[in-house]
């Protein structure tokens, strides 16, 4: 049911006839839920229409002008006349880019944060007994490990 309801957002996100094809093809032919959902046979037969149903065309101009001068124009929403594709395309740039800041943001301070603790250590006085103090600095090689001795200062 999950996989439906995937199918069915990518379907009404990207309403571009191949891809929509692909969908129907990859999914509603072999789920088995999506194919109960379909209309059967009997029920398409029943919208169609027959030739001896069809009236004459003397009898069905009347009723195609009667139809044509009492429809008035639909007011359209604001911006309905741009394609749903259009907006999918901006929503899906607009997400990439922002994942493309935000990953790069978090790149550079994980490189700040790695340069930082390197330099986060600082001296900035030092103190024996109430007096200046000099400090000396040793950091064995090939270790992370430093070593701070701290004499009076002459």
């Amino acid at each position: 049911m999950f996989l439906c309801k995937f199918v069915n957002f990518w379907f009404s996100l990207f309403p571009v006839k191949p891809w929509q094809d692909f969908l129907v093809r990859a999914h509603i032919h072999k789920c088995q839920a999506c194919q109960d959902r379909l209309a059967s046979l009997d029920e398409v037969k029943a919208l169609l229409m027959h030739e001896s149903d069809i009236r004459s065309s003397r009898d069905l101009w009347p009723d195609v002008k009667s139809a044509i001068i009492v429809k008035k124009p639909e007011k359209r929403a604001f911006l309905a006349g741009y394609p749903r594709w259009a907006f999918a395309a901006a929503g899906l740039m607009a997400i990439l880019v922002a994942g493309f800041l935000f990953y790069t943001v978090l790149i550079q301070n994980a490189g700040l944060t790695e340069q930082e603790e390197g330099a986060r250590f600082q001296i900035n006085y030092l103190r024996v007994g109430d007096e200046p103090a000099t400090p000396y600095l040793y950091q064995p090689k090939d270790s992370d490990m430093i070593i701070v001795w701290a004499e009076k200062s002459p």
